[in-house]
């Protein structure tokens, strides 16, 4: 599966069983890939322990992005806003993660 958001394009990792939405992307290397957590309307904490690189996470609701927010490792966010999806991928610390918020998803 692949997602699209406005000039961005991922391969996209499903998070589907217990055991990748517990670990996510700690202690591995996801290169140019993104991983995508599906979950039902809620506000998400998050935490980045055990990470080797900062990470962007993207808050999706009814395929919009809602909130966003780049961590460094070893640190934690809880969304103020409700989402039902959450992508994690790579920091792109060229750009501010907040330009998102507001697009469309696109999942192809």
């Amino acid at each position: 599966m692949k997602v699209k958001i406005k000039d961005l394009e991922f391969e996209v990792e499903l998070a589907d069983n217990f055991i990748k939405r517990a670990f996510g992307l700690m202690l591995r290397d996801i290169k140019d890939k993104a991983m995508l957590f599906k979950y039902g309307k809620r506000k998400v904490r998050v935490h980045t322990y055990f990470m080797l690189y900062p990470i962007d996470i993207l808050f999706i609701y009814n395929n919009k992005v809602v909130d966003a927010v780049r961590l460094k490792p070893w640190k934690g966010y809880k969304s103020k806003v409700y989402s039902n999806m959450m992508l994690e991928f790579k920091s792109l610390e060229d750009r501010d993660v907040k330009e998102f918020i507001g697009e469309e998803v696109i999942f192809k």
